[in-house]
């Protein structure tokens, strides 16, 4: 399902999961056009957003933006617990996270009994309600929750690193030139790097290449042109695709629909 949520934002996604000894490697790095929450619970793991990693402790609040490349690394194996939520700020009416200054990613909620009861009362709506009420409710309860934490300001992580600084890199120029930029050879020539090195290091720190991290943002933002009224064509232009058989094949790869088929 998680997988699905990634190529559209037609319903909110919610899970509360809890699981024992994950695997390292059980997340994979993706990205979407909504906002993700997460709220972490139990386990040993640590979140990556770009090329920012936070140690994660119990009570944290995980807010990562659309098009934000993300993934949780399980560091060690041990019981794992995390509320998921995703959604779309316009369709499920959660202004509300805009409050949230945009610099804050992992916001320390530990013992915080106002954010826990919000959780455990997506609990209970869940088990009782049938999936239309209960989006309702939540995005109820998403807009008290993030305007809470804007009216009683909570503490953002101070446990961050970064990734590599060469990767730091690579992004800021990929991110800033994303619609121009023609793929690694240019984004290693910019760095005085090789191509070979750029791609290893790409999928040690990213687990992804940097043709796909290009790709699939440069399609989340399409998805959103389109749905907004745009025609195909032009957006297909603007975001940088050579041409627009290229796009129609890789949007179609991706979201399972033509483009003329979009509908948010």
């Amino acid at each position: 399902m998680m997988n699905d949520y990634i190529r559209t934002t037609e319903r909110m996604f919610f899970k509360h999961e809890i699981t024992e000894n994950l695997p390292c490697n059980a997340f994979s790095m993706h990205t979407h056009n909504a906002y993700e929450l997460i709220y972490f619970l139990d386990g040993d793991a640590t979140h990556v957003i770009e090329d920012r990693k936070y140690k994660l402790k119990k009570g944290d609040l995980i807010l990562i933006r659309p098009f934000k490349y993300h993934f949780i690394q399980i560091d060690s194996p041990a019981k794992y617990e995390r509320y998921n939520v995703l959604f779309d700020l316009e369709k499920h009416n959660v202004e509300s996270v805009l409050r949230i200054p945009y610099d804050a990613e992992v916001l320390s909620l530990a013992k915080n009994s106002v954010v826990e009861d919000i959780f455990r009362k997506c609990d209970l709506y869940f088990r009782h309600s049938d999936k239309e009420t209960f989006e309702k409710i939540l995005s109820h309860l998403l807009s008290e929750l993030f305007y809470y934490v804007s009216l009683f300001p909570q503490p953002s992580s101070k446990e961050t690193a970064s990734l590599s600084p060469l990767i730091s890199k690579a992004l800021k120029y990929t991110n800033d030139n994303l619609f121009t930029v023609e793929g690694i050879a240019e984004i290693a020539e910019h760095l005085f790097v090789s191509e070979s090195y750029l791609f290893r290091l790409f999928k040690k720190e990213l687990h992804q290449t940097p043709r796909k991290y290009i790709m699939e943002k440069r399609l989340l933002i399409a998805q959103k042109m389109i749905a907004s009224g745009e025609k195909a064509q032009v957006v297909c232009e603007s975001l940088g695709f050579r041409d627009y058989t290229t796009f129609y094949r890789n949007y179609t790869s991706f979201f399972g629909h033509s483009p003329s088929e979009e509908t948010l």
